[in-house]
């Protein structure tokens, strides 16, 4: 091997190597776990939420980690003037066989609903579990988020995904700082996940 092409294969090597590392680094910026999830979930349920908030981002806004600071308020507005009938049941479905039960059961829990006032007929849906890991995680979280907090005092009142209180959380000044933070992205994740799966059972009943 000449002396050429040694230093070649020292500078493509070098350079690859860069190249992985900056790949490597990009993908850690873009997901950060929190103290919040550490204390309050096993490794394989953070995995597994990680998924959801993906989930989220990717298959329900259509955006990316590059984007969705600057573009989530756009695409959230046009999912809610839409109905979400963008998001397909089989969608979500998926995304719910691929969660772990014992992570799913951190989370939510199945609550029956009339279908309306003056009718007996029923059906079921997900709602958060009060006494389950989620609601300690909100809990946490809340300590540095007043809106969080009033979206999780109401989540206590209602045993119930506080919608409105979401939509004013949308409306807020603050939103678009607070969507740099990891927890923040989960919440709006499993929020409109549930949201949406709903609306697809009542839509279905509807039909």
């Amino acid at each position: 091997m000449t002396l050429e092409t040694l230093n070649f294969w020292k500078i493509s090597t070098v350079k690859n190597l860069f190249i992985l590392c900056t790949f490597l680094l990009l993908g850690c910026k873009s997901y950060k776990t929190t103290t919040e999830l550490e204390s309050t979930f096993s490794k394989q349920e953070i995995k597994d939420i990680q998924t959801i908030r993906t989930f989220f981002i990717k298959d329900i806004l259509s955006l990316n980690d590059e984007n969705f600071n600057t573009e989530f308020r756009h695409r959230i507005v046009n999912l809610e003037a839409e109905g979400f009938k963008s998001v397909k049941p089989k969608k979500i479905d998926k995304l719910f066989s691929s969660v772990s039960k014992s992570t799913f059961d951190e989370i939510w829990e199945t609550k029956t609903q009339k279908r309306s006032r003056n009718s007996d007929d029923t059906y079921q849906y997900y709602a958060p579990k009060i006494n389950g890991k989620y609601k300690e995680f909100l809990s946490l979280t809340t300590k540095h988020n007043s809106m969080v907090n009033k979206y999780y005092n109401n989540i206590l009142r209602t045993e119930d995904f506080s919608h409105s209180s979401m939509l004013n959380y949308i409306a807020d000044n603050t939103l678009d700082f607070d969507l740099n933070n990891t927890n923040v992205q989960i919440v709006m994740a499993i929020h409109y996940i549930s949201i949406c799966n709903e609306n697809n059972i009542t839509n279905q009943l509807i039909n």
